[in-house]
Protein backbone atom coordinates (compact mmCIF):
# COMPACT_ATOMS: atom_id res chain seq x y z
CA UNK A 1 0.00 0.00 0.00
CA UNK A 2 1.30 3.43 -0.93
CA UNK A 3 0.29 6.90 -2.06
CA UNK A 4 1.21 9.00 -5.07
CA UNK A 5 0.77 12.77 -5.33
CA UNK A 6 -1.13 14.35 -8.21
CA UNK A 7 0.01 17.49 -10.00
CA UNK A 8 -2.33 19.58 -7.84
CA UNK A 9 -0.96 18.13 -4.61
CA UNK A 10 -3.63 15.53 -3.74
CA UNK A 11 -2.36 12.23 -2.31
CA UNK A 12 -3.95 9.17 -3.94
CA UNK A 13 -3.83 5.84 -2.11
CA UNK A 14 -3.33 2.66 -4.14
CA UNK A 15 -2.45 -1.00 -3.71
CA UNK A 16 -1.83 -4.04 -5.91
CA UNK A 17 -2.38 -7.73 -5.24
CA UNK A 18 -2.28 -10.91 -7.33
CA UNK A 19 -0.83 -11.88 -10.68
CA UNK A 20 -2.18 -11.92 -14.22
CA UNK A 21 -3.74 -9.38 -16.55
CA UNK A 22 -4.07 -6.02 -14.77
CA UNK A 23 -7.54 -5.21 -13.51
CA UNK A 24 -8.43 -1.89 -11.85
CA UNK A 25 -11.34 -2.01 -9.39
CA UNK A 26 -13.15 1.28 -8.70
CA UNK A 27 -15.75 1.35 -5.95
CA UNK A 28 -18.44 3.93 -5.32
CA UNK A 29 -17.85 7.29 -3.69
CA UNK A 30 -18.63 6.12 -0.15
CA UNK A 31 -17.15 2.61 -0.04
CA UNK A 32 -14.29 3.21 -2.52
CA UNK A 33 -11.83 0.28 -2.35
CA UNK A 34 -13.77 -1.34 0.52
CA UNK A 35 -16.46 -2.21 -2.00
CA UNK A 36 -14.22 -5.07 -3.20
CA UNK A 37 -13.57 -6.66 0.18
CA UNK A 38 -15.64 -9.75 -0.64
CA UNK A 39 -14.50 -10.22 -4.25
CA UNK A 40 -10.79 -9.58 -3.81
CA UNK A 41 -9.97 -13.04 -2.37
CA UNK A 42 -11.38 -14.54 -5.59
CA UNK A 43 -10.06 -12.08 -8.17
CA UNK A 44 -6.48 -11.95 -6.88
CA UNK A 45 -6.00 -15.55 -8.03
CA UNK A 46 -6.77 -14.56 -11.63
CA UNK A 47 -5.66 -10.94 -12.09
CA UNK A 48 -3.15 -8.37 -10.98
CA UNK A 49 -5.70 -6.28 -9.11
CA UNK A 50 -5.09 -2.55 -8.77
CA UNK A 51 -7.08 -0.85 -6.02
CA UNK A 52 -7.21 2.86 -5.37
CA UNK A 53 -9.35 5.32 -3.44
CA UNK A 54 -10.49 8.21 -5.59
CA UNK A 55 -9.81 11.66 -4.21
CA UNK A 56 -12.44 12.61 -1.67
CA UNK A 57 -12.74 9.42 0.38
CA UNK A 58 -10.97 6.51 2.01
CA UNK A 59 -7.21 6.66 2.41
CA UNK A 60 -6.75 9.31 -0.28
CA UNK A 61 -6.92 13.02 0.52
CA UNK A 62 -10.43 14.40 1.02
CA UNK A 63 -10.62 17.90 -0.46
CA UNK A 64 -13.77 19.80 0.46
CA UNK A 65 -14.25 21.41 -2.96
CA UNK A 66 -13.25 21.17 -6.60
CA UNK A 67 -13.48 17.42 -7.24
CA UNK A 68 -14.30 16.46 -10.86
CA UNK A 69 -14.79 13.27 -12.86
CA UNK A 70 -11.98 14.49 -15.11
CA UNK A 71 -9.61 14.54 -12.13
CA UNK A 72 -10.70 11.08 -11.10
CA UNK A 73 -9.90 9.71 -14.56
CA UNK A 74 -6.54 11.49 -14.60
CA UNK A 75 -5.73 10.20 -11.11
CA UNK A 76 -6.27 6.66 -12.39
CA UNK A 77 -3.89 7.33 -15.28
CA UNK A 78 -1.37 8.69 -12.77
CA UNK A 79 -1.52 5.46 -10.76
CA UNK A 80 -1.12 3.34 -13.90
CA UNK A 81 1.82 5.44 -15.09
CA UNK A 82 3.47 5.05 -11.69
CA UNK A 83 3.01 1.28 -11.79
CA UNK A 84 4.23 1.02 -15.39
CA UNK A 85 0.95 -0.45 -16.65
CA UNK A 86 0.31 0.48 -20.28
CA UNK A 87 -3.11 -1.12 -20.68
CA UNK A 88 -5.62 -2.56 -18.23
CA UNK A 89 -9.08 -3.94 -17.71
CA UNK A 90 -11.28 -1.74 -15.50
CA UNK A 91 -14.33 -2.61 -13.40
CA UNK A 92 -16.24 0.14 -11.62
CA UNK A 93 -19.56 0.08 -9.86
CA UNK A 94 -21.94 2.65 -8.46
CA UNK A 95 -20.41 6.12 -8.96
CA UNK A 96 -17.18 4.46 -10.03
CA UNK A 97 -18.94 3.82 -13.34
CA UNK A 98 -18.49 7.51 -14.19
CA UNK A 99 -14.73 7.07 -13.87
CA UNK A 100 -14.68 3.92 -15.99
CA UNK A 101 -16.66 5.55 -18.78
CA UNK A 102 -14.64 8.77 -18.79
CA UNK A 103 -11.31 6.93 -18.60
CA UNK A 104 -12.22 4.58 -21.45
CA UNK A 105 -13.32 7.49 -23.64
CA UNK A 106 -10.35 9.73 -22.80
CA UNK A 107 -7.62 7.07 -22.76
CA UNK A 108 -8.67 4.36 -25.23
CA UNK A 109 -5.04 3.30 -25.74
CA UNK A 110 -4.82 2.48 -22.02
CA UNK A 111 -8.13 0.60 -21.85
CA UNK A 112 -8.58 -3.11 -22.55
CA UNK A 113 -12.10 -4.29 -21.58
CA UNK A 114 -14.39 -2.56 -19.08
CA UNK A 115 -17.23 -3.57 -16.77
CA UNK A 116 -19.49 -1.16 -14.93
CA UNK A 117 -22.96 -0.38 -13.59
CA UNK A 118 -23.95 2.05 -16.32
CA UNK A 119 -24.11 5.31 -14.34
CA UNK A 120 -23.06 8.13 -16.69
CA UNK A 121 -25.36 10.98 -15.61
CA UNK A 122 -27.58 11.75 -12.65
CA UNK A 123 -31.20 10.67 -12.97
CA UNK A 124 -34.05 12.36 -11.12
CA UNK A 125 -33.85 9.74 -8.38
CA UNK A 126 -30.07 9.96 -8.02
CA UNK A 127 -30.24 13.79 -7.84
CA UNK A 128 -32.78 13.54 -5.04
CA UNK A 129 -30.61 11.04 -3.19
CA UNK A 130 -27.62 13.39 -3.54
CA UNK A 131 -29.64 16.24 -2.07
CA UNK A 132 -30.93 14.09 0.78
CA UNK A 133 -27.41 12.77 1.43
CA UNK A 134 -26.04 16.31 1.63
CA UNK A 135 -28.80 17.20 4.09
CA UNK A 136 -27.92 14.16 6.20
CA UNK A 137 -24.26 15.24 6.23
CA UNK A 138 -25.24 18.76 7.28
CA UNK A 139 -27.63 17.66 10.01
CA UNK A 140 -25.82 14.64 11.45
CA UNK A 141 -22.28 14.63 10.07
CA UNK A 142 -20.46 11.47 9.01
CA UNK A 143 -17.14 10.04 10.10
CA UNK A 144 -17.61 11.31 13.62
CA UNK A 145 -19.62 8.53 15.26
CA UNK A 146 -22.92 10.30 14.62
CA UNK A 147 -26.04 8.96 12.92
CA UNK A 148 -25.06 10.29 9.47
CA UNK A 149 -23.46 7.09 8.19
CA UNK A 150 -26.39 5.08 9.56
CA UNK A 151 -28.92 7.12 7.58
CA UNK A 152 -26.83 7.23 4.38
CA UNK A 153 -26.55 3.45 4.38
CA UNK A 154 -30.28 2.97 4.74
CA UNK A 155 -31.04 5.46 2.00
CA UNK A 156 -29.09 3.38 -0.52
CA UNK A 157 -30.78 0.17 0.55
CA UNK A 158 -28.12 -2.46 1.19
CA UNK A 159 -29.62 -5.71 2.59
CA UNK A 160 -29.98 -5.67 6.40
CA UNK A 161 -27.29 -8.27 7.03
CA UNK A 162 -24.68 -5.91 5.56
CA UNK A 163 -25.88 -2.68 7.18
CA UNK A 164 -23.45 -2.69 10.12
CA UNK A 165 -20.52 -3.53 7.84
CA UNK A 166 -21.34 -0.69 5.45
CA UNK A 167 -22.06 1.82 8.22
CA UNK A 168 -18.59 1.16 9.66
CA UNK A 169 -16.99 1.59 6.22
CA UNK A 170 -18.82 4.88 5.66
CA UNK A 171 -17.58 6.06 9.04
CA UNK A 172 -13.99 5.20 8.07
CA UNK A 173 -14.10 6.61 4.55
CA UNK A 174 -16.09 9.81 4.66
CA UNK A 175 -16.00 13.45 5.66
CA UNK A 176 -19.16 15.55 5.24
CA UNK A 177 -17.73 18.24 2.95
CA UNK A 178 -15.77 15.85 0.74
CA UNK A 179 -18.82 13.55 0.44
CA UNK A 180 -20.77 16.52 -0.89
CA UNK A 181 -17.90 17.51 -3.20
CA UNK A 182 -17.75 14.00 -4.65
CA UNK A 183 -21.47 14.02 -5.39
CA UNK A 184 -21.26 17.53 -6.87
CA UNK A 185 -18.67 16.04 -9.25
CA UNK A 186 -21.31 13.65 -10.58
CA UNK A 187 -23.39 16.51 -11.99
CA UNK A 188 -22.11 15.76 -15.49
CA UNK A 189 -23.49 14.04 -18.57
CA UNK A 190 -21.14 11.50 -20.16
CA UNK A 191 -23.63 10.43 -22.85
CA UNK A 192 -21.29 11.57 -25.63
CA UNK A 193 -18.54 9.36 -24.20
CA UNK A 194 -20.70 6.25 -24.57
CA UNK A 195 -20.66 6.22 -28.37
CA UNK A 196 -16.91 6.83 -28.52
CA UNK A 197 -15.86 3.88 -26.35
CA UNK A 198 -14.23 1.15 -28.41
CA UNK A 199 -13.43 -1.22 -25.54
CA UNK A 200 -15.68 -4.26 -25.00
CA UNK A 201 -18.12 -3.58 -22.18
CA UNK A 202 -19.96 -5.69 -19.63
CA UNK A 203 -22.81 -4.10 -17.68
CA UNK A 204 -23.21 -5.69 -14.25
CA UNK A 205 -26.53 -4.91 -12.55
CA UNK A 206 -28.59 -6.43 -9.78
CA UNK A 207 -32.27 -6.92 -10.44
CA UNK A 208 -33.83 -5.72 -7.18
CA UNK A 209 -33.80 -3.03 -4.49
CA UNK A 210 -34.00 0.77 -4.55
CA UNK A 211 -31.01 1.00 -6.92
CA UNK A 212 -31.78 -2.09 -9.02
CA UNK A 213 -31.75 -2.27 -12.80
CA UNK A 214 -35.40 -1.29 -13.23
CA UNK A 215 -35.29 1.77 -10.98
CA UNK A 216 -34.66 5.29 -12.24
CA UNK A 217 -31.39 5.34 -10.26
CA UNK A 218 -30.08 2.19 -11.95
CA UNK A 219 -31.44 2.85 -15.44
CA UNK A 220 -28.19 4.07 -16.98
CA UNK A 221 -27.24 0.62 -18.26
CA UNK A 222 -30.06 0.82 -20.82
CA UNK A 223 -28.60 3.92 -22.47
CA UNK A 224 -25.14 2.36 -22.44
CA UNK A 225 -26.48 -0.77 -24.12
CA UNK A 226 -28.16 1.30 -26.82
CA UNK A 227 -25.21 3.62 -27.46
CA UNK A 228 -22.35 1.15 -27.09
CA UNK A 229 -20.79 -0.86 -29.90
CA UNK A 230 -19.76 -4.01 -28.06
CA UNK A 231 -21.87 -4.34 -24.92
CA UNK A 232 -22.91 -7.41 -22.93
CA UNK A 233 -25.16 -7.44 -19.87
CA UNK A 234 -24.90 -9.60 -16.75
CA UNK A 235 -28.00 -9.38 -14.56
CA UNK A 236 -27.35 -10.74 -11.07
CA UNK A 237 -30.57 -12.34 -9.77
CA UNK A 238 -31.63 -11.40 -6.25
CA UNK A 239 -28.96 -8.72 -5.94
CA UNK A 240 -29.77 -5.14 -4.98
CA UNK A 241 -28.40 -3.01 -7.80
CA UNK A 242 -24.75 -2.09 -7.55
CA UNK A 243 -24.48 -3.91 -4.20
CA UNK A 244 -24.22 -7.20 -6.13
CA UNK A 245 -20.43 -6.97 -5.69
CA UNK A 246 -20.93 -7.11 -1.91
CA UNK A 247 -23.84 -9.53 -1.56
CA UNK A 248 -23.06 -11.91 -4.45
CA UNK A 249 -19.25 -11.83 -4.76
CA UNK A 250 -18.79 -15.32 -6.19
CA UNK A 251 -21.43 -14.85 -8.89
CA UNK A 252 -20.12 -11.44 -9.95
CA UNK A 253 -16.50 -12.63 -9.85
CA UNK A 254 -17.43 -15.48 -12.16
CA UNK A 255 -19.17 -13.17 -14.62
CA UNK A 256 -16.36 -10.65 -14.87
CA UNK A 257 -13.61 -13.28 -14.87
CA UNK A 258 -15.19 -14.96 -17.88
CA UNK A 259 -15.63 -11.60 -19.60
CA UNK A 260 -12.11 -10.30 -19.03
CA UNK A 261 -10.57 -13.68 -19.84
CA UNK A 262 -12.38 -13.59 -23.16
CA UNK A 263 -10.63 -10.27 -23.85
CA UNK A 264 -7.26 -11.20 -22.38
CA UNK A 265 -4.30 -8.92 -23.04
CA UNK A 266 -1.63 -10.33 -25.32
Amino acid sequence: MATITSSDGVNIWYDTVGEGDPLVLIGGSSLVSNQWEFMLPILKDHFKVILYDQRGAGRSDRPATGITVEQWADDLKLVLDHLGIDKTHVFGTSNGSFIVIRFAAKYPERTAAIAHYGMHKLTDQSRKMCRVGAKICDEFGVGNGSLGAYFLVRMFGIPPEFENWETNRFEENLHPESWKAMHDALDVDLSEDLSSIEAPQLLVVGDSGVIGKDTDYGSGWKAVQQAGKNVDVAVIPGAEGTYCVVTHPAVVSGEISRFFSAHALA
